[in-house]
């Protein structure tokens, strides 16, 4: 009989000589911290994870695996709100975020809080999620987007570069949001909205069809984005009985707290 295979031990962290990692921190195996990184006290990184050089953990930071950060990436920045009075929250990112050069996630107002990125979602140069914000799996946050706090993205949301999103408002899962929008509203799941201030144009087909929103499915949401357009609940109540995501939309509207952007 043959020995059983033997799991090699995990790779330790790799250092850079210049980097300042505090006693206080925890690194994950196989970590790779690069050139002039600062990681703070109560900071952990997951497994696998990569720092480039200049990046910036401050306390608070909650790194998940196989996440690439930099170079000159800042997480766990104290918010800036106003009501903030030191106490702990926290900053996530769920595994294999990629947050790119300068971009910058703060950590929450309010005790325990967290802002959150999401599982797979890449967030590009410059841009900055505040505090309380809560952003989904693989979405895409394009260059210089800002998001005010206690902001949403929902899932697979795409923002355009220099996007806007007013606190407290929300970008629904599978929309797209364009490139130098401004919004103050609500933006519905699986549409298309741009402008400043940004309106609702029509379905995002390009990103539903990626995601297999094909045929019946389809239809259903263009007969639903007509429908919201011309402001006809009934209708909308009648689609939601067969389609799970006019559901989804409706109660998305129903848990709006600023309402929704207008239509074109």
């Amino acid at each position: 009989m043959s020995p059983k295979p033997v799991n090699p031990e995990p790779a330790p962290p790799e250092v850079h000589p210049s980097a300042v990692v505090h006693d206080g921190a925890t690194l994950g195996p196989g970590c790779r911290v690069g050139p002039f990184v600062v990681v703070e006290a109560d900071v952990t990184v997951g497994a696998q994870s990569v720092l480039e050089a200049g990046t910036v953990l401050q306390r608070g930071s909650r790194v998940g695996a196989r996440c690439r950060l930099g170079p000159y990436a800042t997480v766990g920045g104290e918010p800036m709100d106003t009501k903030f009075r030191g106490e702990p929250s926290y900053a996530v990112l769920e595994d294999e975020v990629v947050l790119r050069e300068f971009a910058s996630v703060h950590r929450a107002s309010g005790e325990g809080q967290a802002t959150r990125v999401g599982r797979k979602t890449l967030v590009m140069a410059y841009a900055h999620v505040s505090h309380n914000v809560q952003v989904g799996q693989g979405c895409v946050l394009t260059t210089q987007v800002q998001l005010g706090g206690h902001s949403e993205v929902g899932d697979f949301a795409v923002l355009g570069s220099a996007a806007l999103l007013h606190q407290g408002c929300r970008v629904g899962a599978y929309a797209m949001y364009g490139a130098g929008s401004a919004a103050n509203q609500d933006i519905l799941p699986y549409s298309m909205a741009r402008g400043n201030p940004a309106r609702h144009y029509r379905l995002n087909r390009v990103g539903l069809t990626r995601h297999g929103v094909t045929g019946e499915r389809y239809r259903a949401l263009e007969r639903a984005v007509r429908a919201f357009r011309r402001r006809d609940w009934a209708l909308l109540e009648a689609l939601a009985l067969e389609s799970a995501e006019v559901r989804t939309m409706l109660d998305f509207r129903a848990r709006s707290k600023r309402g929704l952007c207008g239509f074109v």
